[in-house]
């Protein structure tokens, strides 16, 4: 049922056919998030620490590019290159079923906005979530920085030169950073929500990671386990100007997901109040 109108059936859709407008859309993002706030606390953080796990393999690459570049060169091709190495963590996240922080800052509103669950429970959600990846990204930040120095993938001062990009900016740019990232994060939940399929799943999460990698946009996750590689190989940034940097990209992206929550549902009430008007 389309939570909009009154009783009134939305389009009918099959599970793995793509989803033309904005009202069958957003009842299946809906009906997702309603079962994701009231799935258990072990299964949400346990989901959380896989994708968590999964984004690291992204830091993985950046401090092997670092590497190979001998710093953070800001060079078109390296920014590319950046790019496609956050994807790579945002496809095994998201293709394997993995919950990330930032997939929730959009579609768990939905249920909120509509009325139809509380606050809590929403961040409830975000809670678990995100501290699952947090645990299992610095799990895996802890085994990279041990195993790539030795396999000559990357050295520690790699790890550092990224860090340190990446929190070098005042925290108003980066939590505007954040807001942007927060924003398309939730556009690519959309977009899977659209296209339903394998392969245009797989292409728009393409599309959003090298985006958000390639202009240097901050992430909660895998900018969080960045910089906890970078502190574990001994940066000179230091803890408090971390954990800032972390809590403001943790709110920046839940403000770009809320904006973009919000225009979706006003969206699909218009297109609702217009279909109304066609049928008088």
């Amino acid at each position: 049922m389309n939570r909009f109108d009154d009783g009134e059936e939305s389009d009918a859709h099959h599970p793995h056919t793509a989803l033309t407008t904005y009202r069958a859309m957003f009842d299946v993002e809906h009906d997702e998030a309603v079962d994701e706030l009231a799935r258990p606390a072990v299964a949400l953080f346990s989901s959380g620490m896989i994708a968590g796990m999964c984004a690291g393999v992204s830091v993985l690459l950046l401090g092997m590019i670092v590497g190979a570049y001998g710093g953070v060169i800001g060079e078109p091709l390296q920014r590319l290159l950046f790019g496609c190495a956050y994807a790579v963590g945002f496809i095994i996240a998201i293709m394997g079923r993995t919950d990330l922080y930032t997939e929730y800052t959009t579609i768990a509103i939905f249920p909120v906005l509509t009325g139809e669950r509380g606050v809590g429970m929403l961040l409830r959600l975000w809670g678990l979530v995100l501290g699952g990846n947090l645990a299992g990204g610095f799990l895996l930040a802890l085994f990279i920085t041990t195993m790539a120095p030795a396999l000559r993938i990357a050295d520690h001062d790699d790890f550092v030169r990224f860090a340190v990009y990446l929190g070098a900016y005042p925290l108003g740019v980066i939590a505007m950073s954040a807001v942007l990232a927060g924003w398309l994060m939730g556009l690519l939940s959309w977009l899977i929500a659209g296209g339903r399929d394998s392969t245009s799943q797989f292409l728009f999460i393409l599309v959003i990671g090298v985006t958000i990698g390639a202009l240097g946009l901050h992430h909660s996750v895998t900018t969080s386990i960045a910089l906890f590689a970078g502190m574990i190989s001994d940066s000179p940034m230091g803890w408090l100007r971390a954990g800032s940097v972390f809590a403001a990209i943790v709110i920046g992206n839940a403000i770009g997901g809320l904006i973009f929550a919000v225009l979706v549902r006003e969206g699909v009430k218009l297109d609702v109040r217009a279909g109304r008007e066609r049928d008088r």
